[in-house]
């Protein structure tokens, strides 16, 4: 059986990722666009990965 923790540790990751990617096009220009780029493309990387792996 596994833990709340192993569940919900992706989910909260992407969750992060997500809203730092969203504060840092909001709120920040120059290397806060790249980071922003950076960190909402990866939810979307891992998920493709994940559904095509299946």
């Amino acid at each position: 059986m596994k833990t709340s923790w192993q569940i919900w540790r992706a989910p909260l990751l992407m969750a992060v990722l997500i809203a730092f990617g969203l504060l840092a096009a909001l709120l920040g220009t120059g290397i806060w666009h790249w980071a922003s780029w950076l960190a909402l493309s990866a939810p979307v990387l891992i998920s493709a990965y994940h559904l095509l792996k299946r």
